[in-house]
């Protein structure tokens, strides 16, 4: 990030590791049972699995997963850059703090250790309350 170097900001990376396992979906996804865990059906047909969250490997995981990050931070008053959708920024008083995400890895940059042990510990619970990280 070259505002980060030009400003002598502060960087730290995140891994979210879990961030597809938990997002929710937003379409009715089916899957074929696991060869080995079947499960019979009463009428011997063929039977699937329904999917409540993302799993790694589906094409809508991404997007799932976008779209739960981007709510959590609009609603914590960072602004969606609208040259690079992947920016996101948060003026607190005179400090700064700004996050470039790319699928589930942050970099995480601030003006002071304060805003950045605040800013990761804000992240941190709400990816162990809402369990999608």
């Amino acid at each position: 990030m070259q505002k980060a170097a030009q400003n002598d900001l502060i960087l730290h990376q995140m891994d979210v590791k879990t961030a597809y396992l938990n997002s929710p979906i937003d379409i009715d996804i089916f899957m074929d049972q696991a060869e080995g865990f079947e499960v019979p059906s009463e009428s011997n047909g063929r039977q699937v699995y329904r999917l409540n969250k993302s799993l790694y490997g589906l094409k809508q995981s991404g997007r799932n997963w976008n779209r739960v990050l981007h709510s959590f931070l609009l609603d914590k008053d960072f602004i969606q850059s609208p040259v690079d959708n992947c920016v996101y920024t948060k003026q607190v008083q005179s400090k700064v703090v700004a996050m470039l995400v790319w699928v589930d890895d942050i970099i995480i940059a601030a003006s002071d250790m304060v805003l950045m042990a605040e800013t990761k510990e804000m992240l941190k619970e709400e990816v162990s309350h809402e369990g999608f990280g």
